[in-house]
């Protein structure tokens, strides 16, 4: 259970009665709080720094933190999906101790680590690939904003640097479920306070980790060799993430050097069909990229990822919540359509805009701008081995109510192998359940306005130059010849000019068959 660490319940801290600790993790406690200005719940997260910070060091890093704040403050007021902050101060303790916090609107609901762990504990089936697509959609296009995020002196890149299912909490707003990014920022005021403190968070292992390790990306296990943080880490959080929605189960477990070692193990990639999931060959194809070892061979930022993955499922492009330079709001033609899932009882995936209340949790950033030079994808490698066999339901399943953001998991250690389904025995009857993503012929795409009239051009043209003919006619006939037509040769201008509308309807109709096909 957690523990209140700052021994601050039942006291009032400026604008806040602090009531309960809702969770704790290893870089801040997460209290309940009353606003008595607002007179409404809000969630007060409040940073472990370390005690050796001098006072000279403690005034930068409080400048860094109102930065911090400052932008996740604009980031949330153009990204419904992040959570929203609303104050930010230091609270100095009765022994002492210096402790930063900021207060973030509070959330109802669960993160999506504690809803897998929910799904196994009773025994339901993982969530299908396109529910769960669906479902992180919002997640994804608002990290694509973030790195593409507009600012005074241009775009600033925004990472989160810490993406997990706990990380991504279902809030219920006015009865409808919205997803919110948590934890925004906190990788960097970690890596700020361990670092002017001069110390490095150290596992038990004898590894610096200044992330969650079951998450971690290859450039924060070994940043010497693959360089800096940057939008390709959030592509390999987001994309185990989604494995782990898909497998119902975490994927990357053990002691920190197992851990490392599976991340850096260029022959075992953490791909759902590796992880007993049947996906399309595409979609496969999509996560082996997203999950290369080499930054250089992921995608650039999470915008080219989910595009792929949206395009392997058949789904039409979604759009960032906010214009981003270089690309269209407006979601090209449309793809094949493949038939969605039957939605959850008690989730709606039409996902509205922010609301008042919530459950807590940190919004913390990242930014950083570096530039690694293209490369190829990984090449594919072929999968033909058992599935990794059933695993039980996870052991840190939690109540709907509780939340899970900050709370540590038992980890579970998966099989490493790939897999493939394997063929029927002879003699066995074919199975009539269809497999659960199929390839679908592509859906007739509908014309945009730029097509038709690019289409009906020429047609409309020759008809106007009918009509327009037919009307001189009539005024040279009645103005000019006393009322007789006008004559070229043995061929009367009227004739011409009837020719032309019936060759433009003409043409106008075979194209418009011609489309259908």
């Amino acid at each position: 259970m957690a523990e209140d660490v700052f021994g601050i319940v039942g006291t009032t801290q400026g604008a806040f009665t602090v009531e309960r600790v809702v969770a704790e993790g290893g870089f801040g406690v997460v209290y309940r709080a009353h606003h008595e200005a607002f007179r409404a719940p809000v969630a007060l997260k409040c940073l472990k720094v370390p005690g050796t910070l001098p006072e000279q060091l403690r005034a930068q890093f409080l400048e860094k933190f109102r930065e911090e704040a400052e932008l996740l403050f604009r980031l949330s007021a153009a990204i419904p999906a992040v959570v929203r902050p609303l104050h930010h101060d230091v609270i100095s303790t009765a022994t002492g101790v210096f402790v930063p916090f900021i207060a973030l609107e509070w959330l109802e609901g669960g993160t999506l680590a504690s809803h897998i762990a929910a799904r196994a504990a009773q025994r339901q089936p993982p969530l299908p690939p396109i529910e769960a697509i669906r479902l992180l959609t919002p997640v994804a296009r608002a990290l694509e904003a973030a790195h593409n995020f507009p600012g005074p002196g241009g775009a600033t890149c925004v990472v989160h640097r810490d993406l997990k299912p706990a990380n991504i909490f279902l809030a219920q707003i006015h009865g409808a479920e919205v997803v919110k990014i948590l934890d925004f920022g906190i990788a960097r005021a970690r890596d700020a306070a361990t670092v002017m403190a001069g110390q490095t968070a150290t596992t038990s292992g004898g590894l610096s980790t200044a992330f969650t390790p079951a998450y971690g990306a290859p450039e924060q296990w070994a940043p010497k060799r693959f360089g800096k943080t940057g939008p390709w880490t959030d592509v390999w959080g987001l994309a185990v993430t989604v494995v782990e929605a898909l497998a119902g189960r975490e994927i990357i477990a053990g002691d920190h050097v197992a851990m490392m070692g599976t991340v850096l193990d260029e022959k075992r990639r953490p791909t759902p069909r590796s992880e007993g999931v049947l996906v399309p060959e595409s979609l496969e194809g999509v996560f082996r990229r997203a999950l290369a070892v080499d930054p250089r061979d992921r995608y650039r930022d999470v915008g080219a990822f989910w595009d792929e993955v949206e395009q392997a499922l058949g789904l039409p492009r979604s759009a960032p919540p906010i214009a981003l330079p270089g690309r269209s709001q407006a979601p090209p033609a449309a793809r094949a359509s493949v038939a969605p899932a039957a939605p959850r009882s008690t989730r709606a995936l039409d996902l509205p805009g922010p609301g008042l209340t919530a459950r807590a949790a940190f919004a913390d950033m990242a930014t950083q701008e570096i530039d690694l030079p293209e490369r190829g994808a990984l090449p594919e490698r072929g999968a033909g081995r058992l599935p990794p066999p059933p695993r039980g339901a996870s052991p840190h399943g939690l109540p709907r109510g509780l939340p899970s953001h900050s709370l540590p998991t038992e980890p579970v250690v998966p099989l490493a192998l790939d897999w493939s389904p394997p063929a029927p025995a002879l003699g066995a009857r074919p199975s009539r359940m269809p497999p659960p993503l199929m390839e679908r012929a592509p859906a007739r795409q509908s014309l945009s306005t730029a097509e038709l009239m690019e289409m009906f051009a020429l047609p409309v043209r020759l008809a106007g130059a009918g009509v327009l003919i037919t009307l001189v006619d009539l005024g040279a006939a009645s103005l000019l010849f006393e009322g007789q037509r006008v004559e070229v040769g043995p061929f009367k201008l009227l004739y011409l000019a009837v020719g032309l509308v019936v060759l433009g309807i003409g043409i106008a109709v075979f194209r418009l068959f011609a489309s259908d096909r």
